[in-house]
């Protein structure tokens, strides 16, 4: 159910995302949720894609990505940057759209590595590696795990329609 693909970009596609985003002119949002409204968690978001409209002039960088997964009918692609924290915990159990639907895909791309971990409803875990992507149904409760090792984490999800299935 969960697909986890390690070194998901050749070196220079990974490198072009890798050098923008993390480039000191990529804009970044501060919200003051991180999963819910009032859970207090603060971090910054990159809206590449949302509300059926292209949010990003940075949009294009992703494009080895999208098309690699065949990602035709999207729904929302947005970048997380979260600081380390003293002690490592996890957030709510969520699922990125309410309500969940069925053929809806997500999709996480690690854009560097720490000890921060996404956990799903059922026990797994997936460590956050650098070019590593994972591909799970869209209804699967999952959550993280925060890092206390690196300065930041940066991950970028992805939510779209799976035609194929």
């Amino acid at each position: 159910m969960i697909k986890v693909i390690d070194n998901f970009l050749d070196k220079d596609d990974f490198k072009k995302i890798e050098s923008v985003i993390m480039s000191d002119d990529f804009p970044w949002f501060y919200k003051k949720s991180k999963v819910y409204k009032g859970d207090d968690i603060s971090n910054f978001k990159h809206i590449f894609y949302g509300g059926n409209f292209v949010n990003s002039s940075f949009f294009d960088i992703l494009n080895p990505i999208t098309e690699k997964c065949n990602m035709r009918f999207l729904i929302k692609i947005a970048a997380n940057f979260d600081y380390k924290k003293d002690k490592s915990f996890k957030t709510n159990l969520h699922t990125d759209m309410e309500p969940p639907l069925e053929k809806f895909k997500t999709g996480i791309f690690y854009l560097n590595s720490n000890n921060g971990k996404t956990v799903f409803e059922n026990g797994e875990v997936i460590d956050s590696v650098a070019n590593r992507f994972i591909e799970f149904p869209q209804n699967m409760l999952h959550c993280t795990q925060t890092h206390t090792d690196t300065d930041y984490r940066i991950i970028i999800n992805f939510n779209w329609y799976d035609m194929a299935k």
